[in-house]
């Protein structure tokens, strides 16, 4: 006769079997949200809005031109080397001002520039992107310094810049490497699911 266990069998809970598929499910999502790559730079169309503070600006004050960029898909763009000049509209052979600007950590895709604003007038601001080697781009808009009426956000765009063979194998091995991976985690837990299912069922 076969023996039977004083103890009942244990009884496993309808929706126990979905937790690790569950559990899986949420794991791959939050696998996906770490190692997505963020925008860096950019291989692709950029759109840049620049605002000054204070504005109006005044002549001689302490002026900050803060650049923002974003992909079409309004993803910060991170990780840019930004330089500028600015010309009198008039006047383009003048000699430029130099501006230098430095990337700040939040909010995220925010250059910023700080310098005295020279005197009353129309500006030309030519901001320029040399994040990559020979890759230089560039983006002009026009300001004005002095005056009662704000300049309000002046929009512009960086056209794509070619980033190269290493760029395209980069992003190869991201959409090939991240699914992959993916899988594998996924297989692992729900084999681990599996075993301890026919443990308890063994028992």
């Amino acid at each position: 006769m076969p023996r039977t266990s004083p103890f009942p069998e244990p009884t496993i809970p309808p929706g126990a079997r979905r937790r690790p598929r569950r559990r899986a499910l949420a794991l791959l999502a939050m696998l996906a949200l770490l190692l997505a790559p963020t925008a860096v730079a950019h291989g692709t169309l950029v759109l840049g809005s620049v605002t000054l503070t204070p504005d109006p600006p005044r002549p001689g004050a302490s002026l900050v031109i803060t650049v923002d960029l974003a992909t079409t898909a309004r993803s910060p763009v991170e990780g840019a080397k930004l330089s500028g000049t600015l010309v009198p509209a008039n006047r383009p052979g003048a000699t430029p001002v130099a501006l230098t600007f430095q990337e700040y950590k939040e909010p995220y895709g925010t250059y910023r520039a700080s310098f005295d604003a020279p005197a009353a007038g129309t500006y030309t601001l030519t901001v320029r992107d040399s994040t990559y080697k020979n890759e230089d781009t560039t983006a002009k808009v026009a300001l004005q310094i002095g005056g009662t009426a704000p300049n309000g956000s002046l929009d512009f765009t960086f056209p794509p810049v070619n980033t190269g063979s290493r760029s395209v194998v980069r992003w190869l091995l991201w959409l090939v490497g991240l699914p992959l991976l993916a899988g594998v985690v996924v297989t692992i837990l729900v084999l681990r699911s599996k075993r301890g299912e026919r443990t308890v069922e063994d028992r």
